[in-house]
């Protein structure tokens, strides 16, 4: 997937919020327009920004990714300018809704009119939500301590949790599980603690070390209450975390899985090692990391281990294997089954195929993870060769008849 030229798609939103706000000079018009004619997916865009029946449906996507400044009623946020007079105060306020409007058309342009077209609820989507509506996963994580006790950090208040090895965990302001070292002692070296998610939930943890780790839904990583002492850093994954390694030379970070390890020093990486996929992916977005003590890859590249084969090397886009940690869904020309893996550990359902074929058919296309579960069916079914059926917490795919 090509990246989008994030400064050429500001300058589209500049002239599209302008336009908006009729507040464009006849060059600035000239030039929108010279867009909006230079293909049919800009013409699209520019008409999804402006179609009024989408803007609910957008602004909640805008939300789920972060972006402070949704579009959720351009009509609403236009009601400040149609006053004939506009004292300090109003200036001030007609500012920050012009930036909210070109913040979110930005959102627009970056993610493009395949993210907009497919994030529509279409009737498809409707019909299967009146079938059994099945809401997303969220942030929920099972803490199990050293000696076996076990923490349910969703139900858990928000604050200190307990104390092991001199290291104090907490629970913070926003959630994530937090290790603070008050008094190392190399005796409770070993003492290991296991974060884990089920299907439908995520967590963040900051480890010992400062390291931040992401877990997606059902993933487990075991790991020591303390570094100190030790001459390496190592952690055990099952399925996939996002790393944000704490830099340290002189003890590198390892992450072992059942099929490799991965060594660090100090980077961002992603694994994905689930036990019923046949791949492990490692995919490096910055800094330096060694597969199995030999291969090493650069930014911007992702390593696949196969079952009973040699490691591969790949250019890949990185968003791409990150799209999860964002709170995104991103598939492109991905694999049906391995499609429908994610979407069933993240909504937490189960899924059969009525035709084994449709397992092998590809399907594109991005959508919020906090979308409804009928929303992202429906984006497949646009495919046109397959239909969903949603029983109690089951998905049935058949061949669109």
């Amino acid at each position: 997937m090509e990246l989008p030229n994030i400064n050429n798609n500001s300058r589209i939103a500049d002239l599209i919020s302008g336009y908006l706000f009729n507040d464009l000079n006849g060059s600035e018009l000239k030039e929108l327009e010279q867009w909006i004619e230079a293909s049919i997916e800009n013409k699209e865009l520019f008409e999804s920004v402006l179609d009024e029946s989408s803007l609910e449906n957008q602004g909640r996507i805008y939300a789920a990714a972060n972006v402070g400044l949704a579009l959720i009623n351009i009509k609403q946020q236009l009601s400040f300018v149609e006053m004939s007079e506009i004292n300090t105060h109003r200036k001030i306020k007609l500012l920050w809704v012009r930036i909210s409007v070109a913040a979110s058309i930005l959102l627009i342009c970056t993610i493009g009119v395949h993210y907009l077209t497919n994030s529509r609820i279409s009737g498809s989507s409707k019909d299967l939500a009146k079938q059994n509506e099945i809401n997303p996963g969220s942030n929920k994580a099972t803490l199990t301590l050293a000696n076996g006790k076990k923490i349910i950090l969703s139900a858990a208040v928000k604050g200190e949790l307990a104390h092991e090895a001199g290291v104090v965990i907490t629970k913070a302001d926003d959630g994530m599980l937090v290790y603070e070292i008050k008094a190392q002692n190399e005796r409770d070296n070993h003492k290991m603690n296991t974060l884990s998610t089920a299907n439908g939930e995520q967590y963040q943890v900051n480890l010992p070390d400062g390291t931040k780790v992401w877990l997606n839904a059902a993933t487990s990583l075991k790991y020591p209450t303390s570094f100190s002492g030790t001459r390496k850093r190592e952690v055990e994954l099952s399925g996939e975390a996002y790393f944000e390694v704490a830099k340290d030379k002189a003890h590198p970070f390892i992450v072992t899985t059942n099929r490799q390890s991965v060594e660090v020093l100090g980077t961002h990486f992603n694994v994905s090692s689930y036990s019923d996929e046949s791949i492990t992916k490692t995919t490096l977005l910055e800094g330096s990391v060694k597969i199995n003590g030999s291969i090493q890859l650069r930014p911007g590249e992702q390593g696949i281990l196969a079952e009973s084969a040699a490691l591969v090397v790949r250019k890949v886009d990185t968003e791409n294997s990150v799209a999860w940690k964002n709170g995104l869904f991103i598939f492109d020309n991905e694999v049906l089954k391995t499609a429908m893996n994610k979407i069933a550990r993240w909504y937490d359902v189960e899924v059969q195929y009525q035709d084994r074929n449709l397992e092998l058919l590809t399907v594109g296309g991005s959508i919020s993870r906090f979308d409804k579960i009928s929303e992202v069916l429906s984006l497949f079914e646009k495919a046109g060769s397959m239909q969903f059926t949603i029983k109690g917490r089951t998905i049935i795919i058949s061949n669109k008849k």
